[in-house]
């Protein structure tokens, strides 16, 4: 399944187009992101509340938690930026002190908070070509309730679509997913209604940029 998810990606990156994917699993970014190795440097963004740092989990190497641990070992994946981190079981102390040895940026919810998006955005450089992943769990359940491992204190939706507005305004967005929507646990539609309001934006601010002309 990887490798036919790598492959339709690369199709339509051929095509001029942008891909926008939905999970499924945070596994499901490990193809993209391997079919985008003419597309960069890529500037990764991680919107989530874990690190997904992990090496192997009962020796699965590219399953959910181990999805930035592989970016990393892509020579097309340079910064790394993982907002929104926040809450028990994020990560072990390996898997933080890996990540800060590569130097990958976090920035928990709580910074994100006190800073703004604003700031948030000054920290990632100008320029770059960037690649946006989503867990669902990274925004608050208040929002994103149909997760698997909710998190109370996430970011808003809000802040989710001024970090789209400008990241796009920025750079190039190259990408962007949103997994880890788990739809039998939603309430009332809401996460997927959100996921769907998340994509029009990014769709909106492409044309608005110029993306498709």
């Amino acid at each position: 399944a990887y490798v036919q998810a790598e492959a339709a990606i690369r199709k339509i990156l051929a095509a001029g187009a942008l891909p926008i994917t939905i999970g499924g699993d945070h596994g499901i970014p490990i193809p993209i992101f391997r079919a985008l190795d003419r597309e960069g440097p890529i500037t990764l963004v991680q919107l989530d509340a874990h690190l997904d740092w992990r090496d192997n989990v009962n020796g699965v190497k590219e399953g959910y938690s181990s999805t930035i641990r592989r970016a990393s070992e892509m020579a097309h994946i340079k910064d790394i930026f993982q907002v929104g981190v926040r809450g028990q079981g994020s990560a072990r102390t390996e898997e933080v002190e890996a990540a800060r040895a590569y130097g990958a940026n976090i920035i928990t919810t709580n910074e994100w908070q006190d800073i703004g998006t604003a700031a948030l955005l000054k920290r990632i450089p100008d320029g770059g070509r960037y690649y946006l992943t989503i867990d669902a769990d990274g925004l608050d359940p208040a929002v994103m309730p149909a997760v698997e491992g909710p998190q109370p204190g996430g970011i808003s939706y809000r802040q989710t679509i001024e970090l789209i507005q400008g990241l796009v305004g920025k750079g190039r967005l190259v990408g962007m997913d949103i997994v880890e929507i788990a739809p039998a646990r939603d309430v009332n539609d809401i996460t997927s209604m959100t996921a769907g309001h998340i994509i029009l934006n990014v769709i909106g601010a492409a044309v608005r940029a110029g993306y498709f002309k």
